[in-house]
C-alpha cells in the first residue's frame, strides 16, 4: 500500500496544501473509514476534517463544501461504483473541489474519474462483507496523515502492522473463537473514542450483518450517558482503548462489569489498569500509539463476527439482503 501512496506522494500532497479543509465521504463500511480517519487527518494537517455520508454531500452540498474555502473532497468506496459515493464525488468536482478516492477497482468510475485516485487493489475481497478491504482503507488513511504531515517516522511505524499483526493473528482467531461462543450473549455494544469511534462502528456493522443481533456503537464517555441503560448478562461490551482516555476507559469497564454487563477491552498494555473491568483482555504488546496501532484492534471483532456468524448458521460472506455495493435510484 504505501508503494502506491509514494508513487503518488507529490500529487497527494498538492492536493492537501491546496485545500483549507477535508471532507471524507462513504457509505456503510466506507463511512465507518471516514470516521476512523478523520480525527488522524485533523491532528496531522491542523485542518478541519469531517466524515460525511456521501449522501449528505451530494443532497446537501451546500452545508460540507464551502464556496468560501477551498475542500478536499475524500470519497471512499470499495467498489468504487455506490452511487451515493459516485454522486457525492461528482458534485465535489461539479463545485471545483478537488477530489480524492479511495477505492479497489482500478476500472470503477471513482477510480477513473477523481482527480487522485489510490487504487487498493490487492484489498478487493469477494466477500459482500467488508474486512481485509476495511482495514486497508483505514490503514491507509494513516499513511496519508504521515505523508501530510511529514512525520517520515510515523511512515515507519505504520509498515511494521503488518508483520505485527501476522505475529499475534492466531492470538486474534483464538480469543474471536472464544468470543463468539460466549453463552447467553444476546446484544453487543462497541465504544471508542477519536479515531477508535469509527472502529467500533464498524465492528458494529459486523454483527448486525453477519450475525444478525442487536449491536450498537457510541464514543466512549457517551455510552453512559443513556445507552448503559441496556446493559445486563446478555450484552458483550467490547472497549476500544485510546492513550488519551485509558484510565477513563478503565472506569468505564468497572461500571460495565457492576452493571452485570460483560466486557472485553482491548489496549496496547493493560498494566494492571483492567484487572477490575475486563472479563476479556486483548493486549497487543506493540508500542505503538493511537493513529498507528488503530487497525490492530479489528481482526479479533471481526473474527467474533465471523465465528458467531457460522455458530449460527448465518452465511457470513453474503448476509441477508445485502449485496456488494448498492445502486440507488430515485423514485419518479
Amino acid at each position: 500500500m504505501y508503494q502506491r501512496i509514494d508513487r503518488k506522494a507529490g500529487a497527494l500532497i498538492e492536493a492537501e496544501r491546496e485545500s483549507e479543509h477535508i471532507v471524507l465521504a462513504g457509505c456503510g463500511s466506507a463511512f465507518n473509514v471516514a470516521h476512523a480517519a478523520s480525527p488522524i487527518l485533523q491532528r496531522a494537517t491542523g485542518k478541519s476534517c469531517r466524515p460525511v455520508h456521501s449522501s449528505d454531500l451530494f443532497l446537501n452540498p451546500e452545508m460540507f463544501l464551502s464556496s468560501a474555502a477551498r475542500t478536499l473532497a475524500v470519497v471512499i468506496s470499495r467498489s468504487g461504483s455506490t452511487t451515493e459515493s459516485v454522486m457525492a464525488m461528482r458534485e465535489a468536482a461539479k463545485r471545483d473541489c478537488r477530489v480524492l478516492t479511495v477505492t479497489c477497482f482500478p476500472d470503477s468510475p471513482m477510480a477513473l474519474e477523481a482527480d487522485v485516485a489510490l487504487v487498493l487493489e490487492e484489498a478487493g475481497e469477494r466477500s459482500v462483507t467488508t474486512t481485509r478491504s476495511l482495514t486497508s482503507m483505514v490503514l491507509c488513511g494513516s499513511f496519508l496523515g504521515a505523508l501530510w504531515s511529514g512525520d517520515e517516522e510515523a511512515g515507519l511505524r505504520l509498515r511494521r502492522l503488518p508483520a505485527l499483526a501476522r505475529e499475534r493473528m492466531v492470538m486474534f482467531e483464538e480469543l474471536g473463537r472464544e468470543l463468539a461462543g460466549l453463552g447467553g450473549v444476546a446484544k453487543y455494544a462497541f465504544v471508542g473514542s477519536g479515531g477508535y469511534y469509527g472502529l467500533a462502528r464498524e465492528a458494529q456493522l459486523k454483527i448486525k450483518e453477519m450475525v444478525l443481533l442487536p449491536s450498537d456503537s457510541y464514543v466512549s464517555l457517551d455510552f453512559q450517558h443513556g445507552p448503559m441503560s441496556n446493559v445486563d448478562a446478555a450484552m458483550l461490551v467490547s472497549i476500544l482503548v485510546s492513550d488519551s482516555g485509558r484510565a477513563y476507559d478503565a472506569t468505564l469497564a468497572r461500571n460495565m462489569r457492576q452493571l452485570g454487563g460483560r466486557t472485553l477491552v482491548l489496549c496496547d498494555s493493560g498494566k494492571g489498569e483492567f484487572s477490575e473491568g475486563a472479563d476479556f483482555l486483548l493486549e497487543l504488546d506493540v508500542g505503538l500509539e493511537d493513529g498507528i496501532r488503530d487497525v490492530l484492534y479489528m481482526p479479533v471483532l471481526q473474527f467474533m463476527a465471523y465465528y458467531r456468524s457460522m455458530a449460527t448458521g448465518n452465511d457470513p460472506d453474503n448476509p441477508r439482503n445485502l449485496s456488494y455495493f448498492v445502486e440507488v435510484n430515485p423514485s419518479g
